[in-house]
């Protein structure tokens, strides 16, 4: 937040109950119900449909005045008793915004109540997450939803079942459906098809193909018996360095589940530490094509090098997202003179330093995180990049400082394929890269053209121009 201000002003980042949206719909078979006003659900679908460009449904609870000064029980279950109805789903996520939290409601208790009086069995289960939209972001209510799902479903039998030698896979970030399967492709190719389990599993509900059948809840996702067998699992991985991936934490406090943290593989050096680590977890050679993947990206960084050399460019967006397009400008030559993560994570500015520590670039890079898009415009208008790198939000600021914007991140909301966005793995940095470079190259021609449609730009040819070789 900027000295001028004592509040907020365009938040980078969105309220913690949307993330909790975005981790449910990875799991099979599950509805997300949000207990407070209509105006929130109504406010997360449109943002998840114009990115996904797939409807979403999200129940609500229509808190209203009556309930926010007698308590929102009886709308809680009335909306459970509706969901159930009308969507039987297996599992129900219920999130709360922050007129719930505030009147104090205790959803565990009232769902317990529900589950009493309308006689629910165990075999539908129901997750409370507490969210308050006042305080944390997307990511927080994302990661606190990813571990809800994990501790609820392990709980129902806390102790170990059948080692499964298996190998747990938990994002502490939301990635496009179209990185989920490219990760999917990594781990199947390394680990084996059915050692892993990744969690959550957006790469069929938020892209779903065209059939003709109509669903109410999307197909695919994490399974129940994949999470339930997560504590079985002979190590976990949590991808995304900057937060503390809860989940993860869980499993290896509660369950002995040895751990480590990785970055998304955003890049070349962050891609292969994943690969790495998987070979040596697996105890097989990295395949054939990804060495060729590899060596096909490294023969583009020579080929784009003469045009993104230099380039000074501002990133912005969530934290393990910027960090992973942090390494990538950084290991292409160009100036990530301005890096700013959207909410505040405990190791953000410690990896994006060590990140810039090793490469040493010739440049200064400024590092902000929890910032508003306030702060961030004057940032932007100070360090005078040549392009920005980050979500929709940041295109009145492009437009006005008359530079392009790569579209990267959530949300992207004013043009569609963002579903269909592949930043992950080798093949990932390549496209990002022919898009950074193309990019450039159009402004050059445009500033080109621009250039020789000026009338000064035209000297026509005088006589002594003109030399005749004598007979």
């Amino acid at each position: 937040m900027s000295e001028r201000n004592y509040t907020t002003v365009n938040p980078c980042i969105m309220c913690q109950p949307i993330g909790s949206v975005m981790a449910f719909k990875g799991i099979e078979d599950s509805m997300v119900l949000l207990h407070g006003s209509q105006g929130c659900s109504t406010y997360m679908r449109l943002h998840l449909a114009h990115h996904f460009r797939e409807p979403v449904d999200i129940g609500s609870s229509s808190l209203s005045e009556k309930g926010a000064v007698y308590g929102g029980s009886e709308n809680l279950k009335k909306a459970l008793k509706n969901i159930i109805s009308r969507y039987d789903p297996k599992v129900i996520g219920v999130s709360t915004t922050c007129l719930a939290e505030t009147i104090g409601d205790d959803i565990s208790r009232i769902i317990s109540e529900f589950r009493e009086e309308e006689n629910i069995s165990d075999e539908r289960i129901i997750i409370p997450v507490p969210t308050p939209s006042y305080e944390e972001s997307h990511n927080s209510g994302y990661i606190k939803a990813v571990e809800a799902i994990v501790k609820t479903f392990t709980l129902k039998d806390s102790k170990k079942e059948i080692f499964n030698n298996k190998l747990n896979v938990v994002l502490s970030e939301n990635i496009s459906p179209e990185d989920t399967r490219e990760m999917k492709h990594i781990f199947t190719s390394i680990v084996g098809q059915n050692s892993f389990i990744l969690l959550p599993d957006i790469s069929e509900t938020f892209d779903a193909p065209m059939t003709g059948e109509l669903h109410k809840i999307p197909l695919g996702g994490t399974t129940h018996s994949d999470i339930t067998d997560m504590k079985n699992s002979a190590a976990s991985i949590g991808l995304g360095i900057t937060n503390d991936n809860r989940a993860v934490n869980y499993l290896e406090h509660t369950f002995d589940i040895p751990s480590q943290n990785l970055p998304l593989p955003i890049g070349l050096e962050y891609t292969d530490r994943v690969l790495n680590a998987l070979s040596n977890i697996s105890g097989m050679e990295i395949p054939d094509e990804f060495q060729k993947e590899r060596g096909r990206l490294i023969d583009a960084m020579v080929d784009a090098h003469k045009y993104v050399y230099g380039i000074k460019v501002a990133i912005y967006g969530d934290p393990n997202n910027v960090l992973g397009m942090l390494s990538l400008a950084l290991e292409n030559g160009m100036h990530p003179i301005l890096v700013v993560a959207s909410s505040k994570s405990p190791r953000f500015a410690e990896h994006a330093m060590e990140r810039v520590d090793q490469v040493k670039p010739d440049c200064d890079v400024t590092i902000l995180e929890d910032v508003d898009f306030d702060t961030f415009n004057d940032a932007v208008r100070k360090a005078k990049p040549q392009m920005l790198i980050g979500n929709s939000n940041g295109k009145y600021i492009a437009q006005d400082m008359n530079i392009p914007l790569i579209r990267f991140g959530f949300p992207i909301h004013d043009r569609v394929g963002a579903q269909r966005l592949l930043t992950i793995g080798y093949k990932g940095a390549m496209r990002m890269l022919d898009r950074i470079t193309n990019t450039i190259l159009e402004v050059q021609d445009t500033e080109l053209a621009a250039k020789w449609s000026e009338p000064e730009s035209y000297v026509p040819l005088s006589e002594n121009s003109f030399h005749f070789a004598e007979a």
